[in-house]
This record gives structure tokens, sequence and C-alpha cells, in this order.
């Protein structure tokens, strides 16, 4: 169920989410939320993917009981959403151990090393982890990092204690693929990087597609890759 962005009030989106206890995928990107709609989205114990990127208004309580239910979550995107300290201390605890792709960006003051460092001794088969606009993040925690034996994909775009030098330690991540570290790295550094890194695609794309229901402008009817049978008709043509 893709409900990104969409015009509803709280109590219809309670309203709808409370029937639903067998969604696979769900995304509410962008929605005011509350503790009662966390609850309903914690009765599809069967989630894989779930994007609640921008979102708000629920306790850090009922992220946790969320996240101990659904534990079979394997792509979660919960960036930029109105997160206190306690709301991270509760996702790094309880997030599912099965994720592979993870999209924490946007915490800049409260997302701290040690919660990376909870964060990948919990989920350690994490593959696509984005955690731009954090500005603690330091090259401390790239440590944690190289204890992902699978990682492929990392952002971390406008952590600014790290410099274009740091990021160069990250070339030890075997398994690295991409990097995405806008607004730290001139023209100049990165051009840098790629010569010295050539197996690493940097700075290569400036939008997560985790957990999202569509990728691009492509109109091709899919979410999630799931091709939609429902289509608007113009109704001159009923």
């Amino acid at each position: 169920m893709d409900l990104s962005n969409c015009t509803v009030n709280v109590a219809d989106l309670h309203n709808i989410l409370c029937h639903c206890d067998r969604l696979q995928n769900l995304s509410l990107e962008g929605l005011v939320l509350s503790d009662d709609i966390i609850r309903s989205i914690a009765q599809n114990s069967s989630l894989v993917r779930l994007n609640i990127s921008g979102c708000s208004r629920f306790s850090a309580e009922a992220l946790e009981m969320m996240l101990i239910s659904c534990s079979g979550l394997e792509e979660f995107n919960l960036s930029w959403c109105d997160f206190t300290a306690d709301h991270i201390k509760a996702a790094v605890s309880h997030i599912s151990t099965n994720i592979t792709q993870l999209n924490f960006s946007g915490y800049r003051q409260n997302l701290q090393i040690s919660d990376i460092k909870s964060l990948v001794t919990r989920c350690p088969y994490l593959i696509h982890l984005d955690l731009s606009d954090s500005a603690m993040l330091k090259p401390e925690c790239f440590q944690y990092f190289r204890q992902l034996i699978c990682l492929q994909h990392l952002s971390l775009s406008r952590c600014y204690q790290i410099s274009p030098a740091d990021l160069l330690e990250l070339g030890e991540i075997p398994t690295l693929r991409t990097l995405q570290a806008f607004g730290i790295v001139t023209d100049s550094s990165l051009q840098l990087l790629k010569e010295t890194l050539p197996h690493i695609k940097i700075n290569c794309s400036h939008f997560t597609t985790i957990a999202r229901p569509t990728v691009g402008s492509k109109k091709n009817q899919e979410i999630w890759g799931i091709k939609c049978r429902l289509t608007l008709r113009n109704p001159s043509d009923l």
C-alpha cells in the first residue's frame, strides 16, 4: 500500500490501517501519524518494506513496539522523522536483524557514533546504508562499517566532520561499490577520490530508493516492482 504524501487526516488514516494485518509493503512518507497508527502498522508482522520517511507525531515507545512486532523487515526508510534521541535509541536497539537496506538519514545532532555501533552489532547483513546529514559522525565510525561483511552502498552526504581525505579509508571495505558524499567533497577532491578508488562509484546518485514504492519517473504502473492492475481512465472514455 502506497499512501505517500497523500491528503488524509490522522483519524481517517488510522481507520484505513487498523483493518490491515497482512501488508508486506507500506509507504506513508510525509504523513502525520499517531501512536494508534503505529500500533496498527505493528499488526502487519509480515511487513518486508516500510517507508515512514518524514513522518511525525508518534512516540519512541510506539516505535519500539512496532519494530519488535515487525521483526521481518528487510527494507526500512525512517529518514527525517520528527525524532528525539529516545526515538533513535529505540530504533537502533529494536530494528529487525533481517534488515539489508536502511535509510537512517537526517538526524543531525541526534545520531551518535555509539548508535552506529549498536546498529551494526544488531544488523550485520546491511547491504545499503544511508546515514546522510548526520552531523555527529566522524571517521571513528568507519571501524563499524568495516564489520558489515555485505555492505555495498553507503551514503554519508553532508556528514561534515568527515573530510575527503578520511573517505579514502573506506576503500578498505572490499564489498563497497558506491559511496555518496555530496557536500563533503569538492570537484578536485572528487576527481582524486575517483582515481584512488576506481572500484567505487562516488556521488552517482542524489536520491535514495530504499523502501520507496517507485523509482525515478518511469510510468510503468509498478510499486515495489509489482505490476498494478488498477488504472484511472478519462471519464470521457466511459
